[in-house]
């Protein structure tokens, strides 16, 4: 099945919102989510599938020379099927190409299968920060990635 990953825009917020109900215990509010749109240094990116229908979408910062993944979901229906991959991808390396030369994250302590993406993807472990989550409360590791090692791993910009 092909997908295509493309910046989002107003009209897939209904999508959005619905990844991230389904996806997060604490989901973030349709409003801040809306908002997150008109955030200038966002970049919200969707993937569809080739029937239209959105299965995930990733929100990267990008501040100077400063990326952050702000969020990624893939709906749960669509989980295990290299999406997030796709998706993360995408993004990074948009970013990568607009001037960004490292990525910065958190992520659950117990989120193996996301730990497992982003280390396929040159991030490596930093730090922990103590009860970053609630709902169940949870440490995150912060995980960062430099452009060069992204590329030295053979990917390409």
């Amino acid at each position: 099945m092909s997908v295509t990953v493309r910046q989002a825009c107003r009209e897939d917020l209904p999508d959005i919102i619905a990844i991230e109900e389904a996806s997060f215990s604490v989901p973030w509010s349709h409003q801040s989510l809306a908002a997150e749109l008109d955030n200038p240094v966002a970049r919200y990116y969707i993937l569809e599938k080739e029937d239209g229908s959105v299965a995930g979408y990733a929100d990267v910062w990008l501040i100077a020379d400063e990326g952050q993944l702000a969020f990624i979901a893939i709906h749960p229906s669509a989980r295990g099927l290299g999406y997030g991959e796709i998706l993360l991808r995408t993004a990074m390396e948009a970013l990568f190409r607009e001037g960004c030369t490292s990525f910065f994250l958190e992520v659950r302590q117990s989120n193996a299968p996301a730990q497992g993406l982003y280390r396929k993807l040159g991030y490596e472990a930093l730090a922990v920060r103590k009860d970053y989550y609630s709902q169940p409360v949870e440490d995150a590791c912060i995980m960062h990635c430099q452009k060069e090692k992204y590329q030295w791993l053979g990917h390409s910009l």
